[in-house]
Formats: structure tokens, sequence, C-alpha cells
């Protein structure tokens, strides 16, 4: 389905190139290659992973997909990660649990310090590594609630 999406709504103009890669995020070395075809790593770039490492079940595989991923970005690119996190809803991780005894894809919450352990080696924005309704919300809105997914940016030095 997203792929069907991305074919139909996603083309290049003038301004910029747009393109998509189906790969999966097992497949660092894919992405990369398929990437370098739009991308020029010679110059920062941004690393979006955005709830999909829960989608790797062992958590020192989704780290070194993580640092292989940026190792191949220059100096000054970023990384951003927001992904389900265990220990701050009960409710939430029984119905992941539920879910992923389904039969569906599993999903894999981890904890805060295993979600800030992407970032190794990475210069942190402010404020860190938060839940995401945490991260630089709006001013006047209510930035209070905590949800179970949490995540940061970060900066290649």
């Amino acid at each position: 389905m997203v792929l069907a999406h991305a074919r139909a709504l996603l083309y290049s103009t003038d301004e910029g190139a747009t393109a998509y890669i189906d790969a999966n995020v097992t497949d660092p070395d894919r992405i990369l290659d398929v990437a370098a075809k739009t991308l020029d790593f010679g110059r920062p770039t941004a690393l979006i992973l955005s709830n999909i490492l829960g989608h790797v079940a062992d958590y020192d595989q989704a780290r070194s997909i993580v640092t292989r991923l940026m190792g191949a970005l220059p100096s000054g690119s970023y990384l951003s990660i927001n992904d389900g996190s265990r220990g701050i809803d009960p409710v939430f991780e029984q119905a992941q649990d539920a879910y992923n005894n389904s039969g569906a894809v599993p999903y894999n919450l981890r904890s805060i310090d295993e979600i800030t352990a992407f970032f190794d080696g990475l210069e942190l924005v402010e404020p860190g590594v938060v839940s995401v309704t945490q991260w630089r919300p709006e001013p006047g809105s209510d930035a209070t609630e905590v949800t179970a997914e949490h995540g940061g940016l970060a900066r290649k030095p």
C-alpha cells in the first residue's frame, strides 16, 4: 500500500528530487546503495527513523542498523528517531503485547534508555529524548501528557 502511494504521489521537479526505496530496514547496505542514486552523501543529510526500529526484534541488530546508516553520513547530518516505549503506560503495553501475539508483524517496545542509546556518539538536540508530546510543543499547548512513544534528534559531530 505504501509503495503504491509512493509511486502515485512522489515525483521529482526542477526544484529537487524525490525518491523512495523498496527495501527492508534490516538491509542498510541496500538502503544506502539505492539512496546514493538520489542523495549526495558528501553533504549533511537527515535520517528519519519513525516507528520502524520496533519492527527489528533484536535490539543489538537495531543499534547496528542505526550505526551503519549514520556511519555513511557526513558530519553535520542529523538523526531523528521516535519509537514506542515501555515503562510508561501498562495498558498500552498490554495492548501491544496482544497485537504482537495476534499473528501480525510484531512491534517491540523499547525502554527510554534503549531509545536514548540509539543516539550514542551523536550530539542530542534539546530537550533530548522525551515523550513525543513534549518535544518542542506549540506555545500555549498542554504538553504535560506523556505518551508511550519517545524520540529525539541528534547531530553527527
